[in-house]
C-alpha cells in the first residue's frame, strides 16, 4: 500500500452520512459531479446504480452507500456478482479522480472476489481507496460491506473485495 492510500479502518461510520469538511468540500463536489455524470450518461450505471450516494471523499479514498433493491439480487434473492463487479468498476474509476487524475481512465484489468452475501434491502457501504495513481496507470481496491443490524455503529460483514486498473494517460 502506497504512504498516501487512507487506511480501510478510516470507512465512514454506517450510521452518519458526514458532511465534507472544508478542506475538502472542492474535491467532495468533483467527485459528486463525475458520479452524476457517469449515472446519467451511462444506461447501465442508470438501471444498476441510480440510488448510489456519494457519503465522502478526500485525496485517495471515496465512500459510498446503496441499499440492495430487486434489481440487484441473482435468481438465489442475494447480490448478483455482476453489481459487484460494476460497483468496482465505478467506484475504481472514482478513487483514480479522488487521488487528482484529471481522467478516471478506462480498466485494464478488474478482479472481484465474493466472500459474503447481501439481500434486498441490506445497505451497503463501499469503499474505494487508489493505491497508487501514475501517470499512465492508477490501482485501486474497493471493498463492500454490508450493515450487521443490531451491531452498533461498526457493525459490517464483507461482502466482496475488488482490486482494479485503469489506464489514465
Amino acid at each position: 500500500m502506497s504512504e498516501s492510500a487512507a487506511p480501510a479502518e478510516a470507512a465512514v461510520s454506517p450510521s452518519v452520512v458526514p458532511v465534507p469538511d472544508s478542506q475538502n468540500t472542492d474535491l467532495f463536489s468533483h467527485i459528486q459531479t463525475l458520479l452524476t455524470n457517469y449515472l446519467s450518461s451511462s444506461p447501465i450505471y442508470q438501471l444498476l446504480l441510480s440510488s448510489v450516494v456519494l457519503c465522502s471523499a478526500s485525496p485517495n479514498n471515496v465512500v459510498l452507500k446503496l441499499t440492495v433493491l430487486p434489481v440487484h439480487v441473482n435468481s438465489k434473492s442475494i447480490l448478483h456478482g455482476s453489481l459487484s463487479a460494476t460497483i468496482v468498476d465505478l467506484v475504481g474509476g472514482l478513487a483514480v479522480a479522488s487521488a487528482g487524475s484529471a481522467k478516471t481512465g478506462v480498466s485494464t484489468d478488474l478482479h472481484v472476489s465474493f466472500v459474503g452475501a447481501a439481500r434486498e434491502g441490506d445497505v451497503l457501504w463501499i469503499e474505494g481507496i487508489a493505491e497508487r495513481v501514475g501517470e499512465t496507470l492508477g490501482f485501486t481496491r474497493v471493498r463492500i460491506e454490508k450493515e450487521v443490524p443490531g451491531t452498533g455503529e461498526s457493525g459490517r460483514a464483507l461482502v466482496a473485495t475488488g482490486s482494479h486498473t485503469k489506464y489514465v494517460k
